[in-house]
């Protein structure tokens, strides 16, 4: 029997408060559909056991707050098919080619699953036959709506393109590339060589740069002069000088131990590095040796190519190790539940800027793809509304959090409850399956938040490790660059609407039971 104590209004409440008390029953019942479309009819099972009072008296209290507020369920209903997974179908019709008979079919059989199990779930009865018989009908619904949906909404065949290298694709094609270039026969005449080497000792003075903090630098400009230690490099006057020569002289440089006493030798030698690199790619004028000018342009193109692979590999790396650094602390930490918030960390500090210069821009990332780390540490609306609404339902993982958030969302509504003048067994099930609901769409939406996280981090890998010639010779052998149109989201859409069709059936039951060259 309701407690009409609190049924009277507070003196001068006027009419606000039955308008108060409206709001919350309809957000009430709003919550109970969204819980058992989460959970496959098991939350009246839960409040049932919970409360004490069975799952028939659960089940009627359902069917009553849908009469009451047929809206709002309809709403719960959505709310809760969409915290559902999908399944992998989008992945299936992916393999399957992505035509219109494989995403009807991916579509068509992870929906029927979904749907059979809404039917098998928010049925009450106790008797096997009508367990089955709802299965099937949720099957049959789910399999035509998801084909339907799947053929209309899915994602249709993706055109050939050309896929982005991996770390180590590029590291091997800057292998490749260098030694390529080491085997060519390119050939320049040692004058010219002996010439860039003073051209760079000009410069190295210009900009401060002296032998006596710098003695790897000034030893690689000698060797380019062609004074070489003996039997070392033949560089000298009438020797012959080709790339590999050159690349002798460079790794000389990139042995230049990495320490803070020769922090100015190492800066030196980028000067160095950058001439004797535009030596080859940019021979000067008379500097290559007549008969050898179809292979010193071949040189060219292979430095240049070599060049760029290594940076783009290097890019790459500090990106992955971003990336997997995040990984490793939000596994060992947070059990794998706080990946976004270490992937925004982590990109945060790799393009913070002290005195103008980041982590990123002294890695070689260009202005738009800071950029676009910055988008992604301030993130989108969607992104930010999962993530604080995940926050708020306790989805950050750890039982104090998930305590808190049963315990609060369950104390609210079973306060709510007494409020508009429930009687305490109502108000303490309806506590309950919030108790049980609000945790579980907190995990749910963490877990989604943390999965379009990681799928923007590696589409943002995908776009730095296109800047490199190794892309551009696959997008040239393979150009296509448009996936297919279409929304695995949207067709997910339909599958709600699934839901909905078989959560509609629960009316209908009658419960009776339970750098190198750089």
């Amino acid at each position: 029997m309701a407690n009409t104590d609190w049924e009277e209004a507070p003196a001068g409440s006027g009419s606000w408060w039955e308008t108060a008390k409206k709001v919350g029953q309809t957000a009430d019942d709003t919550v109970r559909a969204a819980a058992n479309a989460i959970t496959f009819g098991m939350a009246d099972r839960l409040a049932g056991y919970a409360g004490g009072e069975g799952t028939d008296a659960e089940v009627k209290k359902s069917e009553a707050a849908r009469e009451r507020s047929p809206v709002a369920s309809v709403a719960g209903d959505v709310a809760g098919s969409v915290a559902l997974p999908g399944f992998g179908a989008a992945r299936l019709a992916a393999r399957g080619g992505g035509t219109l008979a494989a995403r009807a079919g991916a579509y068509g059989l992870t929906c029927a699953g979904t749907g059979a199990l809404q039917g098998a779930g928010n049925t009450y009865t106790g008797e096997l036959p009508d367990y089955v018989k709802n299965a099937a009908i949720g099957g049959a619904l789910g399999g035509t709506l998801g084909a339907a949906g799947g053929a209309i909404f899915g994602r249709g065949p993706a055109t050939p393109r050309a896929q982005a290298p991996t770390q180590n694709e590029l590291f091997n094609a800057k292998q490749a590339g260098y030694g390529a270039l080491g085997r060519s026969g390119a050939r320049y005449e040692q004058t010219a060589l002996a010439q860039r080497g003073d051209d760079i000792e000009r410069q190295l003075l210009a900009d401060r740069f002296h032998w006596r903090d710098s003695p790897g630098t000034w030893r690689a400009v000698n060797e380019a002069r062609g004074q070489a230690a003996p039997g070392q490099l033949n560089t000298g006057y009438g020797g012959v000088v080709d790339p590999a020569n050159i690349d002798f002289i460079v790794k000389g440089l990139n042995r230049i131990p990495k320490t803070e006493a020769t922090q100015v030798d190492r800066e030196s030698a980028r000067v160095v590095k950058r001439a004797l690199n535009d030596f080859i790619e940019n021979p000067p004028a008379g500097a290559v040796l007549p008969g050898t000018e179809r292979e010193a342009a071949r040189a060219a193109t292979l430095a240049a190519n070599a060049r760029g692979d290594y940076g783009a590999y290097k890019r790459v790396q500090a990106f992955d190790e971003l990336a997997n650094n995040a990984a490793n602390t939000t596994g060992a930490t947070h059990s794998g539940l706080n990946l976004q918030n270490e992937l925004r960390k982590g990109a945060r500090t790799f393009i913070k800027e002290k005195g103008g210069e980041s982590p990123a821009s002294k890695a070689g990332f260009i202005p738009a793809e800071r950029e676009a780390l910055r988008d992604f540490v301030r993130g989108n609306p969607t992104t930010n509304a999962l993530r604080y609404t995940s926050n708020a339902l306790g989805g950050g993982g750890g039982a104090v959090g998930i305590g808190a958030s049963a315990l609060g969302y369950g104390g609210l509504a079973g306060a709510s409850g007494l409020a508009r003048g429930q009687d305490p067994e109502t108000a303490a099930a309806m506590s309950a399956t919030t108790s049980v609901a609000a945790p579980i769409a907190g995990l749910l939406l963490r877990r989604a938040g943390n999965r379009r996280a990681d799928a923007e981090i590696q589409a943002l890998r995908d776009v730095i490790a296109r800047r490199s010639p190794m892309f551009n010779y696959r997008q040239t052998m393979q150009p296509g660059t448009v996936p297919g149109a279409g929304s695995p989201r949207a067709a997910k859409g339909v599958r709600d609407a699934v839901a909905l069709e078989i959560l509609k059936q629960r009316g209908q039951q009658t419960p009776s039971g339970e750098d190198e060259w750089q």
